[in-house]
């Protein structure tokens, strides 16, 4: 029987002039075609060394689908459910009125080979779905949402969803999914994405057009919830933000309608409501009277900045326009902004420059404009940065500039090129340091060092992050001992390490809240047993393929640690699925994790999960 790789393969080749002349008529401009490149992502449970669980496994047709369950050939993001939020590293928002009402927490960015006037977008889910939230589009000059919805779980089963999109009037290659996961049992993974369209009259056809969507599924279409983001945010945000003629002249106002006994409120009064408004809604206050324009305008009300929410309309002109407010700036999030050259470097230099001397909490996480330059701006202009996060950014070299900073509490550079002895010079810059994610660096080719700073020169550290840091040992591991306020630990994937878990015993325990032990084959009951006792507080332990381990530890693990929450046992062989049914009801306050593939429940793991390549 042919495989549905084979099946999808073969439509490749499949022959429209079999049909009747009438309906070539009407499809023949028609085309579908999936993912040619990945242009972007925020986060992947992969690492940049392998091709499993990442964000490349979006390209081309399905290789799982309709197969349901966890496998290597997907696409899966870091996070799932709201575990992240609830950890000691939690990251909480600067301007938490300026999120949505439905906050994207991932997105991948996804090319096509040919511009086409969209029709329809399907994604192939292949385990627990339900997490897209937005679908834009790339045109000439801006982004355009085609789609949201509300986040939900849609059941253990695979799907091809697609939902109705907005007609636009301009072809486009490139796609932007945005992903809130906080519904989600465990974790996403996505198998590939469609993109059907009408090519534009003036560009040659494809040879083999074909129709996949037609054979291979039916369109269940989805009813669209939530409010849509660009009602507004692109008439007021963009041009009231980013139009230097509304914002810095008001002149160019009338007084304005009359404002009743709201104006005999002293300016005191309303600045105190304002600083309870999104930034869109500032920009709407600016654009009613002189009077509200001022007042809109004050400083006082641009201490903190997040612009993240905004990433598809902000562009350069939008940092020069607020620089001129932003006197007393404190916090600055530029996440995800500044795509395709929207945000030039100059421009984030510039606006450093005017107003970041105050600045203590800055990020810059997936942002293609951070480059050695701002690097060095950052250094030269916010000496009491207390928080920097710079998840993503991979056009820098000159990261021992950073070393010049000494106040920072925390650092984020997951998925960064930062080398091995940019990030020990950091450390030993920073005794201060509180929060570290050192993950999937693979330029950092002796994580030892990094730990052995850690423990000699950071006693506060309360997390650390090294998922899939290849290069650490047990060696490193052991000095975290010297940091007695550690609470967050994430070695999973650390291979080097994985040989023994005697290590543990030298962790110190007490407040430990989440500790991540993913694929470390040896860790073994004996380990974590003589942990136990000095982890009273664990709350998240995550053994994912963790073969050695037994029922019996993680019995007394359930029984012992009266504050536990999560526990993953996915792929641990020595545990069979009837005992974690039997867990789960005698712990209905524990979410236990228990991943599979297809039907097997208690099949071995797929030889790339144990075995991840370092091509």
């Amino acid at each position: 029987m042919q495989s549905a790789t084979d099946m999808i393969t073969s439509l490749f080749w499949f022959n429209k002039e079999d049909a009747c002349s009438e309906e070539e008529n009407d499809s023949q401009n028609i085309i579908e075609q999936f993912v040619q490149n990945v242009e972007d992502f925020s986060s992947q449970y992969g690492s940049e060394i392998s091709v499993s669980y990442t964000a490349l496994n979006l390209r081309g047709p399905p290789s799982n689908f309709p197969d349901y369950g966890d496998y290597p050939q997907a696409f899966v993001m870091r996070t799932y459910g709201t575990w992240w939020d609830e950890a000691p590293s939690v990251q909480k928002d600067y301007m938490p009125q300026n999120s949505s009402a439905i906050p994207s927490q991932d997105f991948v960015e996804v090319s096509f080979e040919r511009a086409v006037y969209p029709l329809e977008v399907a994604v192939f889910e292949t385990y627990n779905p339900g997490a897209l939230i937005r679908i834009w589009a790339l045109g000439p000059t801006s982004w355009n949402l085609l789609w949201e919805g509300e986040p939900e779980y849609a059941g253990d089963t695979p799907r091809v969803f697609s939902p109705p999109i907005k007609q636009i009037k301009f072809p486009t290659r490139i796609l932007r999914l945005e992903f809130n996961h906080r519904l989600l049992p465990y974790y996403t993974e996505l198998d590939a994405v469609l993109l059907r369209g009408r090519e534009p009259a003036n560009l040659p056809k494809m040879k083999n057009n074909f129709a996949y969507s037609t054979l291979f599924y039916t369109k269940k279409p989805r009813v669209e919830k939530g409010l849509l983001l660009n009602k507004v945010l692109a008439s007021n945000l963009h041009e009231g933000i980013g139009n230097p003629a509304v914002l810095m002249q008001p002149d160019n106002l009338a007084a304005g309608p009359p404002l009743g006994d709201f104006q005999r409120l002293p300016d005191e009064t309303i600045l105190s409501v304002m600083k309870f408004l999104d930034m869109q809604s500032l920009c709407r206050c600016a654009q009613v009277n002189r009077h509200f324009r001022r007042l809109a305008s004050d400083a006082i009300l641009y201490r903190s900045i997040d612009l993240r929410p905004y990433w598809h309309c902000v562009r350069s002109q939008v940092l020069a326009t607020l620089s001129i407010r932003c006197k007393f700036l404190q916090k600055l999030d530029l996440s995800w902004c500044g795509s395709h050259c929207m945000i030039q470097p100059q421009y984030v230099v510039n606006f450093l420059q005017n107003s970041g001397v105050e600045l203590t909490h800055l990020r810059m996480n997936c942002c293609k404009f951070v480059d050695n330059s701002v690097l060095r701006a950052i250094v030269d202009t916010s000496s009491n940065l207390q928080e920097l996060c710079l998840r993503s950014v991979v056009s820098c070299s000159e990261w021992s500039y950073l070393a010049s900073l000494s106040r920072l509490k925390r650092l984020d550079i997951y998925r960064t090129h930062i080398s091995t002895s940019a990030a020990v010079a950091i450390i030993w810059s920073n005794p201060g340091l509180q929060h570290l994610n050192v993950g999937s660096c693979k330029m950092i080719s002796a994580m030892d060092e990094v730990a052995l700073a850690l423990g000699a020169n950071c006693a506060d550290l309360k997390s650390v992050d090294f998922w899939k840091s290849y290069s650490l040992t047990a060696v490193g591991i052991r000095a975290l001992g010297n940091c007695r306020n550690l609470q967050e630990l994430d070695v999973g994937w650390c291979l080097q390490a994985g040989g023994s878990g005697e290590w543990l015993a030298a962790l110190s325990g007490g407040d430990i809240r989440k500790l991540f032990l993913g694929a470390l084959r040896g860790v073994c009951d004996r380990d974590l047993r003589g942990l136990l006792p000095k982890m009273p507080r664990l709350a998240q332990l995550d053994l994912l393929g963790v073969r050695a381990v037994t029922s019996d530890i993680c019995s007394d693990i359930l029984a012992e640690c009266q504050e536990l929450r999560l526990l993953d046992v996915s792929f641990c062989d020595q545990i069979q699925e009837s005992q974690v049914l039997e867990w789960r009801k005698q712990y209905p306050h524990v979410s236990i994790k228990r991943s599979f593939q297809a039907a097997n429940l208690n099949a071995a793991p797929y030889a790339l999960f144990l075995a991840p390549s370092f091509e």
